[in-house]
């Protein structure tokens, strides 16, 4: 993936894009113990990458977006906010490690990779 965000200009992300990446940190940092000073180097990166990121404000036309990617595809809201960023910002290409983002956002039209996990 961080070949991709080396490539990709912008970066673009959905609003919600970085409260789901804290909530997978205190997932991680609750399950496996780690340390807060782990911790807060993890949130210290995060931050430093969001700065570079485009993020997409909520709008009806994304909120649209996002009803039109739950009609099309058996997705989470979560992940419909995901495609429907995509879809507002006018992205060329959709890049997830997710087997049901990139199956939504090809049946929105979006050109999109599945990244290996």
């Amino acid at each position: 993936m961080l070949a991709w965000f080396a490539r990709a200009r912008p970066v673009v992300t959905a609003p919600h894009c970085r409260v789901e990446l804290y909530s997978a940190l205190n997932r991680v940092r609750r399950d496996a113990r780690t340390s807060e000073e782990a911790y807060r180097k993890t949130c210290d990166e995060v931050e430093r990458n969001f700065d570079a990121f485009d993020v997409v404000p909520w709008t009806t036309v994304m909120e649209r977006a996002a009803i039109r990617a739950l009609e099309a595809s058996p997705l989470r809201a979560g992940d419909a906010l995901h495609i429907a960023a995509a879809v507002a910002a006018g992205v060329d290409h959709f890049i997830t490690a997710d087997q049901r983002q990139y199956q939504g956002a090809l049946a929105v039209g979006l050109k999109a990779t599945l990244l290996d996990n």
